[in-house]
């Protein structure tokens, strides 16, 4: 909308009575006195001046955001970075499963799927077609993309390597082990979305990090589901940071999330586990979501709300409530925001 537009709503005057004319409505309610009639006929004959502070401040704001560039320029730049962009979906649990199909309309240049879990009972009650039983996880939903877009680039991704020893409880000052640090990176990706049960080890978000230039947990809890924040080593928070944030509140917080996380893990094994009866719906939402994010994330044009904050979805009544996080002052990725800057 240029400066010189009038919004539709200021091209539809309502006349209160003989003196007064209302435009637009609610809190962008705006009125004019005088003679209704008179002010009406020149609305209509002169509609470009009907523009509004409100308008010109929103074409300023699309200026910013287009970076004055034409709509052509941008929509070939967002293509290709959709075409070069590899996605990662560690876990696939049925909202990861409806991810993927979403995803699949974004034409990536790589979607990996990685669960070796076999599709079981408890599956195919989250919703899970009775056709993949027999075939692991991974398999099943590569198979439902490829059937929704037989030229999609979807691969099943190698099992999680064991970048930390298991008995390994990182601490906000240990580095990572040498084996991982002289490692050359397995399947480096763009964005990695981890989806866990009760929590994600500090470990594999580290392990995660050193693959991928963003990572973003998403964990269900028995509520509710927790997304992010968006985990990135260059200008933060990055997975440091969430430690250093949770030790200095308790300080057994990586060994707290390393046995929730241990946890989660045994119980979706588990199959004959519960599934919620809201279960489905919230999948669905969930998977709208973290679309969303990702779109925003590789297209670059905005900033996914989960680069500075978590988002927590209820499984009951899908309200969704928002936690701001941080870089911390004391983890390294503020020096390279700063330097950014």
């Amino acid at each position: 909308m240029t400066a010189r537009t009038a919004p539709t709503d200021w091209q539809e005057p309502l006349m209160l009575d003989a003196h007064t004319v209302q435009l637009r409505a609610g809190d962008q309610t705006v009125r004019i006195i005088g003679p209704a009639q008179q002010t009406l006929r020149r609305l209509r004959e002169h509609p470009d001046s009907t523009t509004s502070p409100e308008a010109e401040a929103e074409s300023d704001a699309e200026d910013e955001t287009d970076d004055g560039a034409p709509p052509a320029d941008r929509a070939i730049r967002v293509r290709a970075r959709r075409q070069l962009a590899a996605v990662l979906l560690d876990g696939l649990p049925r909202p990861a499963a409806l991810l993927a199909e979403q995803l699949t309309d974004l034409h990536l240049g790589l979607l990996l799927l990685r669960d070796d879990h076999p599709v079981d009972r408890g599956d195919l009650a989250a919703g899970y077609p009775a056709a993949a039983v027999g075939l692991t996880r991974a398999a099943a939903v590569r198979r439902a993309c490829l059937r929704q877009n037989s030229e999609a680039a979807v691969v099943c991704a190698a099992p999680t390597p064991d970048a930390w020893p298991a008995d390994t409880v990182p601490t906000p000052d240990a580095a990572a082990p040498r084996h991982l640090q002289a490692a050359p990176p397995q399947e480096p990706v763009d964005i990695q979305v981890i989806f866990a049960q009760r929590a994600v080890a500090p470990a594999h978000l580290t392990a995660a990090a050193s693959r991928a230039q963003l990572v973003l947990p998403v964990v269900q809890h028995s509520a509710h589901w927790q997304i992010g924040p968006l985990l990135s080593r260059d200008h933060g928070p990055c997975p440091r940071c969430l430690l250093l944030h949770g030790t200095a509140v308790d300080p057994h917080f990586a060994a707290v999330q390393t046995a929730l996380a241990e946890q989660g893990a045994a119980q979706d094994q588990i199959t004959d586990r519960p599934v919620p009866s809201d279960e489905p719906q919230s999948a669905a939402v969930l998977a709208s979501l973290l679309a969303r994010e990702i779109q925003l994330a590789v297209d670059g044009e905005f900033t996914p709300q989960t680069a500075s904050r978590m988002i927590g979805l209820s499984l009951r009544t899908g309200e969704l409530s928002l936690v701001p996080v941080t870089p911390h002052s004391e983890c390294d990725c503020r020096l390279h925001t700063a330097t950014a800057r």
